[in-house]
């Protein structure tokens, strides 16, 4: 059974690549990732041999690299077929022979491969001796041995809601802190460390309860080896053992249950009825009104705002967090965040979907399609304004400087003007479809399409920032003036700015959409959500 399910997921992989260019550029950058991370851990690795804090830096990233498989697969669930149990439950297996196939299978492949080479730097950075490289070596295959029936018991026990609107919304969600831990890194991190306040001795005290983890006793079992203490090692070494274990045994159970369980997840839900607010106000009111639904409804909706929320602050985190505070760079955090705001909803006929088509049966006139753009506008704006400027007044308390957040507002004003207009206008010129890939929430440019994309992101950023360049200029010049021109004048004449550019950009979106209605539609209908 093992050696069947290993041959049939090589089979997969060899007929996925053989299927389309785009599936071949993908492994080939996923290879390359892969064997990126193998490289790099075992030389971080082993680079900790001779530190007094080499065992807790270990428990560290062997603690990284267990919460890394438990996260990833909810993500990417659906792209490898042996993760979800409802693909197999048609065929006469019994369940322990299934079990120790699909363990085999999921140790097939390039990243469970540059797991082991990577971890395999405890062998150079930790152990010492003939004993200490062998339990290192032991200590390696128990934790990536760890880390695959942990992720394997998650998955198979979240199967049924992971296939869900509520499991989707889920892996959707999941996207907000990864990319905010991933900012926060490459931004404060380095800085931190460059500046001394992050050093390996910081990790000491986390070890005090990572020790007891099972990582940590696979790391701490490398150190007891070495330094002589082979009853000690042998010990952790059978804890971790006995974990592995018990989250196999928990796997089986859970997979078994699976295998017989209904899947109820296809039934259709209770629709209850409700009065639609604004359709009185005609199509302007209609359209606020379905945007305004899909902000609360649609997990996307909320993942976009969020990152808006994250960008906007990350833009500026390394200066404002900084020795040397730089308050006015919160300025390019609010051109930034309402830039996004445009980039994010774009192409909005083909992020409608099908469903499109059927909108574009009451658009028909340059007045309709107006009403269209400008309903969607007003939605946005509601959103997007307080959002933004809330985040870069918490920027500018940080920074020690309240009052940024008020000479970042009018730009903010001004920037979601210009940002909504370029996106309504892009919207019409290019309509390009999308796709959203098997386990993650994110609409991406379909194939062959991926230049649109590009250049509706660097043009709206650009765009916004140029056409609010008037209102960043009065900003910085009105700096020391009395807050009587700050506030009583900066803040109106942005609000009227930013409205005139939204409505230039809305009537020029209506005129350039009405003569490409039709590749509108297509780009609707060959959108796969």
């Amino acid at each position: 059974m093992a050696r069947l399910l290993v041959q049939l997921k090589l089979r997969l992989l060899v007929n996925a690549l053989r299927s389309s260019n785009s599936a071949k550029i993908s492994f080939i950058i996923s290879s390359t990732f892969a064997v990126l991370l193998a490289i790099s851990t075992f030389l971080v690795l082993a680079g900790f041999r001779g530190k007094s804090t080499s065992v807790e830096l270990t428990s560290v990233i062997f603690t990284v690299f267990a919460f890394g498989w438990l996260i990833a697969p909810i993500m990417v669930f659906g792209v490898d077929s042996t993760l979800d149990p409802a693909t197999l439950a048609l065929y006469p297996l019994r369940t322990r022979p299934l079990a120790v196939g699909l363990l085999a299978a999921s140790f097939s492949g390039f990243w469970p491969l540059a797991n082991v080479i990577g971890l395999l730097g405890v062998t150079v950075g930790l152990a010492s001796g003939g004993l200490g490289v062998i339990v290192a070596v032991v200590a390696v295959m128990l934790e990536v041995l760890f880390c695959i029936a942990l992720s394997r018991f998650v998955t198979t026990s979240l199967a049924n809601l992971l296939r869900s609107r509520r499991g989707r919304d889920l892996a959707a969600f999941l996207v907000i802190p990864l990319f905010a831990l991933y900012e926060f890194f490459i931004q404060v991190v380095p800085k931190a460390v460059s500046e001394g306040k992050i050093t390996a001795a910081s990790f000491t005290g986390f070890d005090s309860w990572m020790r007891w983890l099972p990582p940590g006793l696979a790391a701490h079992a490398v150190q007891d080896a070495s330094d002589g203490r082979p009853g000690m090692a042998f010990a952790r070494l059978g804890a971790l053992a006995a974990v592995i274990v018990v989250f196999v045994w928990l796997w089986v159970r859970c997979l078994g249950r699976a295998l017989v369980t209904a899947d109820t997840t296809t039934q259709s839900s209770r629709i209850r009825g409700m009065r639609l607010p604004l359709a009185g106000l005609g199509l302007r009111g209609a359209v606020a009104a379905r945007v305004w639904l899909y902000q609360r409804r649609e997990p996307l909706s909320l993942v976009y705002w969020a990152l808006v929320a994250v960008i906007t602050a990350a833009v500026s985190a390394s200066s404002v967090f900084g020795h040397m505070h730089h308050p006015a760079v919160i300025l390019a955090s609010a051109i930034f965040g309402t830039a996004f705001v445009g980039i994010f909803h774009a192409n909005s006929a083909a992020q409608t979907g099908p469903a499109f088509v059927l909108e574009a049966t009451a658009l028909g006139r340059s007045r309709d399609l107006r009403a269209y753009f400008s309903g969607q506008n007003l939605v946005l704006c509601v959103i997007g304004a307080p959002l933004v400027v809330a985040v870069c007044f918490a920027l500018a308390a940080v920074a020690g400087d309240p009052g940024m957040g008020v000479e970042a507002t009018p730009i903010v004003l001004a920037g979601l003007g210009a940002a909504l207009g370029l996106g309504n206008l892009l919207t019409a010129a290019l309509p390009y479809p999308m796709v959203k890939r098997v386990g993650t929430p994110m609409l991406v440019a379909a194939p062959g399409y991926a230049a649109y994309r590009i250049g509706s992101v660097l043009g709206t950023l650009a765009g916004t920032a140029v056409l609010a360049a008037p209102v960043i200029v009065g900003v910085r010049l009105a700096v020391k003036g009395p807050d009587a021109i700050r506030i009583g004048v900066m803040l109106p004449c942005a609000a009227v700015y930013g409205f005139a550019l939204t409505v230039a950009g809305v009537r020029l979106a209506a005129k350039v959409a009405e003569s490409k209605m039709p590749e509108l539609c297509q780009a609707a209908l060959h959108t796969a959500t």
